[in-house]
């Protein structure tokens, strides 16, 4: 019977955060993960808030704590340590990333030529955030055959954007990259391993140099300048290419996952157990805390005790949280009680714009991240709640989920501290199983 301090319950960006801040303090700490991660699914920065006024991340984050209920309104304090802890770690893990809470929101292209506001970035992608000079232009250079990043047509929808600094002129090219008409499925892992291959990258160079029209440019190009020697490839690039950077698209996500990788290989560095591919599905319960978990291991059911857990589950993006028969929601692994507009204004709003209100859906807490009822009781003594799973943000429009993540894994981290031991309790314990889903 596997017996930790502490179990974190989702491997995402809340979750690796509360798992390393708990193995770097000497816990001994248990992650559980049904499946991969939403990083894999995002663009690789860190977006922490956007108002679309702020001028910086920390005047946007600033102005959603004044929001009732908005989990920045618990989590502000956290939000500085929690942000140059992340950035220290990554930098140290060979993931450098540009920018901070202070650092100008500036406008970037994405790879369906739209313009969002960004802050943090990673190597990869930071040479979007330089100011463009007079004679500067943009060049996007696609590649023969992958679907997912069409660079005519982001070009010129770029170029009839306005663009406030922009570059002086948005072009497009294509280019056909050795080795890639003989295959079939064309994604971007592929050719991230190909670009992680230095023979195959010594071919490629002169291919796309001889895309790069006269004049003065910068580049952007597919997100897939490699996945294990992502940093020895970015600085190849800039040496044959000149300013360089990557522009994410559709899943999955390849600075996303190097995100995740970074993250996941320290924890487990740091002496954190990692498990994925088994769900809960059933918890044990005494005295008004948790126990134990069960999950749905190879042969048998698996028991896993704890001192104290922390959901992270990830909401609806991430499957923590789903919706049943009547309008109702359900968390998935403790059953907490969820804070939800009613089921006919779960769309109003505009999803496009400011967003629509099942966005806010989640579990309230306290200021120690407990789970609460709708009387604002504590329900579970020895459960936190972190990421996406808490209630009363938009975290699409708003763009504060990384940043909701990192403070709230930041302080339940603080929180649960070094000496959570777990104990076999002597009393009564039920258990509670769960469909697995």
């Amino acid at each position: 019977m596997p017996s930790h301090d502490a179990v974190v319950v989702g491997g995402g960006l809340s979750g690796l955060t509360a798992g390393l801040a708990l193995a770097e303090s000497g816990a001994d700490v248990a992650l559980l993960a049904k499946g991969m991660a939403a990083s894999h699914w995002v663009h690789g920065g860190i977006d922490i808030a956007d108002s679309g006024q702020a001028s910086s991340s920390a005047a946007a984050a600033a102005a959603l704590a004044s929001l009732p209920g908005h989990p920045y309104a618990v989590l502000a304090d956290d939000l500085p340590a929690a942000v140059a802890e992340a950035l220290r770690r990554l930098a140290d893990a060979g993931l450098p990333y540009r920018g901070g809470l202070d650092a100008p929101l500036e406008w970037i292209p994405t790879a369906i030529g739209g313009l969002r506001r960004a802050a943090i970035l990673p190597d990869g992608q930071a040479t979007v955030l330089d100011p463009w000079e007079a004679d500067e232009g943009l060049l996007l250079v696609g590649v023969e055959r992958y679907r997912d990043f069409w660079a005519g047509y982001a070009a010129r929808n770029l170029a009839a954007a306005e663009w406030p600094g922009g570059p002086a002129r948005v072009h497009a090219a294509v280019v056909e990259l050795p080795g890639l008409a003989r295959l079939r499925n064309l994604t971007p892992l592929v050719i991230a391993r190909l670009f992680d291959d230095p023979v195959w990258r010594r071919s490629a160079w002169p291919l796309i140099r001889q895309a790069v029209p006269a004049g003065r440019w910068r580049i952007g190009v597919p997100a897939v300048l490699g996945l294990d020697r992502h940093a020895e490839v970015l600085a190849e690039a800039v040496r044959e290419l000149g300013p360089v950077f990557e522009m994410p698209s559709l899943p999955p996500s390849v600075p996303g996952i190097r995100l995740h990788d970074a993250l996941r290989r320290r924890f487990e560095a740091s002496g954190g157990r990692l498990e994925i591919g088994f769900g809960v599905t059933g918890v044990e319960r005494s005295a008004g805390a948790v126990a134990a978990l069960e999950t749905a291991a190879a042969g048998r059911p698996r028991r896993v005790a704890a001192g104290v857990f922390v959901l992270a589950t990830g909401g609806l993006a991430g499957g923590g949280l789903r919706g049943l028969p009547g309008g109702k929601l359900e968390e998935t692994v403790f059953g907490l009680p969820v804070s939800s507009p009613s089921a006919d204004r779960w769309f109003s709003g505009e999803p496009l714009g400011d967003g629509v209100e099942l966005e806010r859906a989640g579990i309230r807490v306290n200021a120690d991240l407990r789970p609460l009822d709708t009387a604002g009781r504590v329900v579970l003594d020895n459960v936190l709640v972190v990421g996406s799973e808490l209630s009363g943000m938009r975290y699409l429009s708003e763009r504060c989920g990384d940043g909701v993540a990192l403070a709230s894994g930041h302080r339940a981290g603080r929180l649960i501290g070094v000496g959570q031991r777990a104990t076999a309790t002597t009393t009564t314990t039920t258990t509670t199983r769960r469909t697995a889903s």
